[in-house]
């Protein structure tokens, strides 16, 4: 197996001497530095960034990038993809340091959201911060995932962007919800199957498409169906654009119980 590394982001304008001083420190702790300039203009930048981070096996990932870039939403969002990617790619949660360049715009303190956001547990330090031992022991053991299900990303050019979901618990789950909202985001197609892969073939019981209900102020758009998902099955959902949040939870005989939020935003 190649060595693993840490795969530094250089993302915006003026960041490269900082990334540089970045990778150095990096080096002196042994660490493998390899890494991009991200790909703006690229259209799913997330998708072939973590291809490549994938195929240098990645183990943590260093993000320099102007502070006022990185409070800005569609980035988190493009990052929140990139890591979702990387981690199905890997099998394993891959954590990140992330290291702000210049002054962090002012903000209104934000009020307080159900769920969890996908880069909440990223590890975001200041210019004298000692962040190098952190980020050694989070590429040799990665903190455990913040998320309350397994969620992961499959992309293919044929098949489209796919979302696994699979809620942490050993129970049977009586049927699944899952809706999205935000960036004009909605689902196109849905399948349970197996957990790690996309399923070859899906029986789907009472399903139901098109559904739409508003929650935290945004409208969703929810796909769900009634099949009992043991342990080892996971409710898969395909996309049409990139959500800013995403809803799930059980469906039990027909209607949806208590929702989740995860935010990608």
């Amino acid at each position: 197996m190649a060595e693993q590394c840490a795969w530094l982001i250089a993302w915006g304008e003026g960041v490269d001497p900082a990334a540089q001083l970045v990778a150095g420190a990096a080096r002196q702790y042994g660490l493998t530095v390899k890494g991009q300039h991200w790909p703006e203009k690229e259209q799913q930048a997330w998708l072939v960034s973590a291809q490549e981070a994938a195929q240098a096996n990645a183990s943590v990932v260093l993000l320099v990038i102007p502070a006022a870039l990185y409070a800005k939403p569609e980035t988190r969002r493009a990052l929140a993809l990139f890591r979702l990617l990387l981690q199905s790619l890997r099998k394993r949660q891959i954590d990140a340091v992330v290291l702000p360049q210049g002054e962090r715009p002012a903000q209104d303190a934000a009020p307080a959201r159900p769920g969890v956001g996908v880069l909440n547990d990223w590890l975001v330090v200041g210019p004298t911060d000692k962040w190098v031992a952190r980020a050694v022991a989070r590429a040799h053991a990665p903190a455990k995932s913040s998320l309350p299900l397994q969620l992961s990303v499959y992309a293919q050019e044929r098949l489209g962007v796919w979302f696994e979901l699979r809620p942490h618990t050993t129970e049977v789950l009586k049927g699944m919800l899952a809706g999205v909202s935000g960036a004009g985001a909605d689902i196109t197609f849905h399948a349970v199957g197996p957990s790690g892969r996309l399923p070859d073939k899906s029986v789907n019981e009472y399903e139901l498409r098109g559904l739409k209900f508003d929650a935290l102020g945004m409208e969703f758009k929810a796909w769900g169906l009634q099949n009992h998902l043991d342990s080892k099955q996971s409710y898969f959902i395909r996309l049409e654009g990139e959500p800013d949040v995403l809803a799930f939870g059980e469906l039990p005989g027909g209607e949806p119980s208590d929702v989740d939020f995860v935010y990608l935003n």
